[in-house]
């Protein structure tokens, strides 16, 4: 097991300043390096760090990184999603740990959870300097998503998300929708889910638990399942069996399309089971054993 630091990182992405934790494990001269970042309206600091600790404990550096417009990283409006925005985020922390002299860029490694798990997988598909990616729980399909829905609620939200679509155009007041609530509209519209999301907030950060309504129209056509048979470096897909955002038929088809580099996990579980302790440990214990089956430790 390696001590390691924990660093302030702030990486430069257009005008704004991505904020970052390097975590650095000691006596490695250039570690191979895991890229993470929260899911759907996240913080770094909601679990990520347990993941991290971890990583950095079995001798990998990590870097954790807020989305522009999320956490200490900086940018207007606060707190809104932009899929193309947070996709551009991952290509300029990627590009510049490419050129580190901290980390061994020929080894770095993307990780996601839900819809950061989404946005690696889309990523793996795209660059050729990705030596291997995991995901836990990723989002495949924006379609498929979008029929577990509630129908009336359904043409409720998108009511919303194209009115706050339009009137950012013309400079109006975003229209928000809560992440999760207990029976009101929102992003996910179940009990399962607001407990699951509230368990892992973390209180010492501000979290208005709020985000602008336009993301939903770009949610429901994201599917980064069209793409993943271009994949060729490997994969670890954990999913799981009685998601309720994330059909698992979805998750059994992408992993079929890259039947030559995945490992595919299903596990008996719903989609925020993964953060409870028992879960939690059985994950990062199955990441650390594909990590040291593809790489390990120098």
């Amino acid at each position: 097991m390696y001590a390691f630091t924990v660093e302030p990182l702030y990486i430069k992405s257009d005008e704004n300043l991505i904020a970052a934790d390097f975590y650095r494990p000691k006596n490695i001269i250039k570690p191979a390096v895991i890229i993470m970042a929260p899911s759907f309206a996240g913080l770094r600091q909601f679990k990520l760090g347990q993941y991290a600790q971890r990583f950095a404990q079995a001798g990998y550096a990590v870097v954790v990184f807020d989305y522009r417009f999320w956490g200490a990283s900086t940018g207007e409006p606060r707190e809104l999603i932009s899929l193309e925005y947070q996709i551009d985020d991952w290509k300029k922390v990627i590009q510049f740990l490419s050129s580190s002299p901290k980390v061994d860029a020929r080894k770095l490694v993307l990780w996601g959870a839900a819809l950061s798990g989404g946005y690696v997988l889309t990523l793996a598909a795209q660059l050729k300097n990705i030596y291997a990616v995991m995901v836990q729980t990723p989002f495949v399909d924006g379609v498929a998503s979008a029929k577990l829905y509630p129908m009336l609620q359904l043409l409720k939200v998108l009511k919303l998300s194209s009115q706050d679509y339009m009137g950012s155009k013309i400079g109006a007041s975003a229209k928000t929708l809560p992440v999760v609530h207990p029976s009101a509209l929102c992003f996910m519209p179940s009990q399962s889910s607001y407990q699951g999301y509230m368990s892992i907030i973390n209180p010492d950060y501000y979290w208005s638990g709020e985000v602008p309504a336009r993301v939903f129209f770009h949610l429901i056509r994201y599917r980064p399942i069209q793409a993943v048979a271009d994949i060729q470096i490997p994969v670890l897909f954990i999913a799981a069996q009685y998601d309720h955002l994330i059909p698992i038929e979805s998750s059994r088809e992408a992993a079929r399309k890259m039947s030559q580099v995945v490992q595919y996990c299903e596990w008996d579980i719903s989609h925020f089971d993964l953060y409870s302790p028992q879960w939690l440990e059985k994950s990062i214990s199955i990441q650390l054993e594909f990590l040291q089956q593809h790489f390990g430790v120098s």
